[in-house]
């Protein structure tokens, strides 16, 4: 046997656990950060994809496992020890939607700005477009509607700068960004971080690597994979945008 088949030996039984306890496929998929019809591609009885490095990697962070714990073969006893590891457990899921309960709905829900400012360009932040708002609150019932549920604790502000994503993003405006999401769960927008850069792009997920993709066609796509993902840290996913636009009448 080869580390592809230790791999989807050993992600298939921690994800029968999983389900031995009552839980989910879909739970499963989401507690180890991929999508369920990834993982069913990965597992299934007639599976089409293998488990590449940066797969495995993010599953044994996410649940708590250490480092290359996915590619060798697995006793019953060290498969039901990793389920129920203190590691796992505690492991908060990493994209949770939560209703806010109706007990704070007198309470503003404040979205505050992010300390760190994003690039939607080559990597470089210029001070063109100041951070002149520093917060927002909005109405909590608006809020459950207009952010999918999410606490206003999972969200923050920063303004995008640069023009890669224009069309989708433009320079200037507020970005929302939800600041729980810390690993690829889906095809979207993230904010991250590579090397000395902070970028705001359009990640995809093509086999064993993350492709970079800026809306913008003038920019080259780059990708992220196994020679350099040790530079690329995901800090959020873009939920949405705010339109800034005053007018001086008086």
């Amino acid at each position: 046997m080869e580390t592809k088949d230790f791999r989807r030996n050993n992600l298939r039984a921690l994800m029968d656990a999983y389900i031995h306890e009552g839980k989910t496929k879909a739970q499963f998929a989401d507690a180890i950060g991929l999508p369920a019809s990834q993982l069913s591609q990965l597992v299934g009885v007639n599976a089409t994809r293998n488990i590449g490095d940066i797969i495995a990697r993010r599953v044994e962070s996410n649940l708590g496992l250490l480092r290359g714990w996915l590619d060798v073969p697995r006793t019953e006893e060290s498969l039901i020890s990793a389920g129920n590891s203190d590691a796992n457990s505690s492991k908060s899921p990493i994209f949770n939607l939560q209703n806010i309960s109706t007990n704070y709905t007198d309470h503003p829900y404040r979205l505050e700005l992010l300390d760190v400012r994003h690039s939607c360009g080559g990597g470089i932040v210029n001070s063109e477009y100041p951070d002149i708002i520093q917060s927002i609150e909005v109405d909590p019932e608006y809020a459950k509607r207009m952010f999918g549920g999410r606490p206003a604790s999972s969200l923050k502000l920063t303004t995008s700068t640069g023009d890669s994503m224009i069309g989708t993003i433009d320079p200037g405006e507020l970005v929302v960004i939800d600041v729980t999401v810390k690993t690829f769960r889906s095809d979207g927008i993230y904010a991250f971080t590579y090397g000395e850069g902070s970028h705001i792009k359009r990640l995809q997920m093509l086999k064993d690597r993350i492709v970079v993709i800026s809306d913008n066609q003038k920019y080259d796509r780059w990708e992220i994979d196994s020679s350099n993902e040790s530079n690329f840290h995901i800090e959020g996913f873009v939920v949405g945008k705010w339109h800034m636009d005053y007018s001086r009448l008086g």
